[in-house]
């Protein structure tokens, strides 16, 4: 099944925190994002942009702000050939719509499930009503890079009629998107991958839910020492629903006087070696675990750029680290590229992945 998505409205195009929340409102239901595009109720090929997109999907979900939301149903009154009226719960809908609830409805538009869902910001977006047609999954493959991947999935792909889309998020970490053909057997196929990796194989799309998933389950906490990622490693964990069980807190210290005063880092260590370093990290560990009673700690520090760098230790060297607490350490050095914001995703990635490495027999 393709899947489109249409945003009609400049002040949702302009408003990125409510755009993110209807992408992941989207995605929840779908389970990936699919095609999207704007346009606004002015532009005046909106009915010739509405048909191309039926004309190429089987579904449209179009999510219209509150002053494009009845200009685009009676567009989609008019191209389905029927009247415009006001359903119920004061929602204005074609007069065969399918399925109508508050602010959302469903129609059919040559062979295409068409749901309109009126979007404001600060306020929570109507129901999808389209079953979306699930024949994909994704999966992460840990400690080895896409083309290694490639050759090693292809033939089992090949067997159980699958198509593969494989991508590197970071060095030691592929991310996979597994279709099934016609005739694919998605099923066999996810349980001969998990056979082949039996110890590299995440049954996630996203690495942290599955760590985070984790460690509620087996009832460990873990905490973060964050420097150039500012919080960025946490609130990557805080994503998911129910972590509390799993997290009392973290720290953020940038300045070389928080990470002594809060976490411990010797005077003498970032004199000698720096903030960005291995020494300095091991203490920011040791410390942000010795004061939290955590499970497990991960700590970064590094220099994210576009400035700060030298020739020793150039923009985008970075010190990522994991700390359980029976004294099992594991510290690298990154040397990451890309602007600052791609750094500092890179970095807390990368620290999430050396959890597992310290950790094996508990994340897989």
């Amino acid at each position: 099944m393709k899947n489109a998505l249409l945003i009609i409205g400049k002040d949702l195009s302009i408003n990125g925190a409510f755009l993110g929340y209807i992408f992941s409102f989207y995605k929840a239901h779908f389970k990936e994002l699919g095609e999207f595009n704007f346009a606004d109720k002015s532009d005046k090929e909106l009915p010739f942009i509405i048909e191309n997109l039926c004309s190429k999907f089987d579904t449209l979900c179009i999510f219209a702000s509150n002053e494009n939301y009845a200009t685009t149903a009676k567009i989609l009154a008019t191209l389905s050939e029927d009247l415009i009226e006001l359903k119920e719960q004061n929602t204005l809908a074609p007069s065969k719509a399918i399925t109508i609830t508050k602010d959302s409805f469903l129609i059919n538009l040559n062979n295409t499930q068409v749901n309109l869902i009126k979007a404001i910001p600060t306020k929570e977006i109507g129901q999808i009503h389209i079953k979306p047609n699930i024949n994909f999954t994704y999966f992460n493959l840990f400690d080895i890079d896409s083309e290694s991947t490639k050759i090693l999935l292809e033939p089992i792909a090949k067997t159980y009629e699958v198509q593969i889309y494989i991508s590197q998020i970071i060095e030691n970490l592929v991310i996979v998107r597994a279709e099934a053909n016609k005739f694919g057997q998605i099923e066999s196929f996810i349980n001969g991958v998990k056979n082949l990796f039996s110890q590299k194989f995440i049954a996630s799309r996203n690495l942290v839910e599955h760590i985070a998933k984790t460690l509620i389950r087996k009832n460990l906490k873990i905490t973060f020492a964050e420097s150039c990622t500012a919080g960025l490693i946490a609130a990557k964990f805080g994503q998911f629903a129910g972590v509390s069980a799993a997290f009392d807190g973290s720290l953020i210290t940038y300045a070389n006087e928080i990470k002594a005063e809060w976490l411990g880092v010797g005077k003498n260590t970032i004199e000698t070696y720096g903030a960005v370093s291995e020494q300095c990290v091991n203490e920011m560990l040791s410390g942000v675990i010795r004061s939290s009673g955590a499970d497990f700690a991960l700590a970064v520090s590094g220099i994210a750029g576009p400035d700060g760098g030298s020739v020793e230790k150039p923009a985008g060297t970075v010190f990522v680290g994991a700390l359980s607490k029976n004294g099992k350490i594991i510290v690298d050095r990154l040397n990451l590229k890309g602007d600052r914001n791609y750094i500092r995703e890179q970095s807390a990635l990368h620290a999430y992945t050396c959890l597992l490495r310290i950790a094996p027999e508990i994340f897989f």
